[in-house]
């Protein structure tokens, strides 16, 4: 606020310096003058931070919140303990920063939304590692018990098993997860149901057909690190095809979903990258299970690398080794052709 000129005592004008009687008069006229690239408005960084923005925010987590059931509310638990990866306590975080001026609306909005869609893909992942294991194991089990009564485990056999225990495994995985959120009737939802069971299917048959992830994963008295380099390879491509094959379900059968080139390679890519993972795990395990299975029934099994039959294997050492994997061709020619 400035004093007018008209507001000078006009008999003491005379006395006042020209220079100073402009001075007034060009503030008095709020002449506009550019500020230089270094003046920098004490707004510029200002947030509009509201009491409902934050109300919204607190409702957008407390809808997500909702969602998570027993696994999801594991996996959180997890990442809040390591650290890693956004979880509830980050939301938390974020609001509060949102509160203090730190970030802004849309930035704490976002916070929130990538710890829903990270908690979504993630049980979906675990579903999907939990269906190829339980099937893996279903089909593995039954091409032994055929074998064993003397007949031939053919892969559409095994595919056909694993496609059902798979079906079952991922929609009562998901099931349960959504039967133990705070979503009224959410775990009765027809079309979730049919799209877990549908890419449970295929992670089963798949994984079964190939024996990825573990089985089939090197020949009787083979080393365990090579029955898990073996297992981690077969385990690479049965989950780039499961990972690529659940997201065309997945899109297909949503109409509020697109399909989106990039997630599509992002979750083919992680399918692979899990199936590499599990699989020399499993291999592991298998190659161990395999020795000291051989051990107990008669010692070390010898192979003869030029022809790969056995030259010292019983029918019983065969038959031991079939419950624990054995080489996929050996259950696949039926037991009693490989122990003559």
């Amino acid at each position: 606020m400035g004093f007018s000129i008209s507001m000078v005592d006009v008999a003491n004008f005379d006395a006042i310096d020209k220079s100073t009687a402009l001075n007034y008069s060009d503030y008095n006229s709020s002449k506009q003058v550019a500020l230089s690239d270094n003046d920098v408005s004490i707004f510029s960084d200002a947030t509009s931070i509201s009491d409902e923005n934050v109300d919204s925010l607190q409702m957008q987590l407390d809808n997500v919140e909702q969602k998570q059931g027993f696994f999801s509310n594991a996996w959180n638990d997890i990442k809040e303990t390591t650290g890693l990866g956004t979880s509830v306590k980050k939301c938390d975080e974020a609001i509060e920063k949102y509160k203090n001026g730190e970030i802004s609306f849309e930035e704490a909005s976002n916070t929130i939304d990538e710890f829903s869609q990270k908690q979504d893909s993630s049980l979906d992942l675990f579903s999907n590692i939990a269906t190829g294991v339980a099937a893996i194991a279903a089909a593995s089990l039954a091409g032994a018990a055929i074998v064993a009564s003397g007949g031939t485990a053919a892969p559409f056999v095994l595919a056909a098993i694993g496609a059902g225990t798979g079906a079952v495994t991922k929609t009562t995985y998901k099931l349960t997860d959504r039967a133990t959120n705070e979503i009224e009737g959410d775990s009765l939802n027809g079309k979730q149901m049919l799209k877990d069971g549908l890419s449970g299917a295929v992670t089963g048959a798949i994984g079964a057909a190939t024996m990825g992830t573990g089985s089939a994963a090197g020949s009787l008295g083979s080393s365990v690190t090579k029955c898990a380099v073996k297992s981690a390879k077969t385990g690479f491509v049965t989950g780039a095809v499961s990972g690529s094959s659940n997201y065309v379900i997945d899109t297909s059968l949503d109409e509020n979903k697109d399909f989106d080139t990039k997630e599509f390679l992002t979750a083919t890519a992680t399918g692979a990258a899990v199936g590499t993972a599990v699989g020399g795990i499993m291999g592991s395990a298998n190659g161990a299970m395999r020795y000291t299975g051989v051990l107990k029934h008669g010692g070390m099994v010898k192979v003869d690398k030029s022809t790969g039959k056995l030259l010292n294997a019983t029918t019983e050492d065969i038959v031991a080794n079939s419950a624990c994997n054995a080489e996929y061709k050996l259950v696949n020619n039926g037991i009693r052709s490989v122990a003559a």
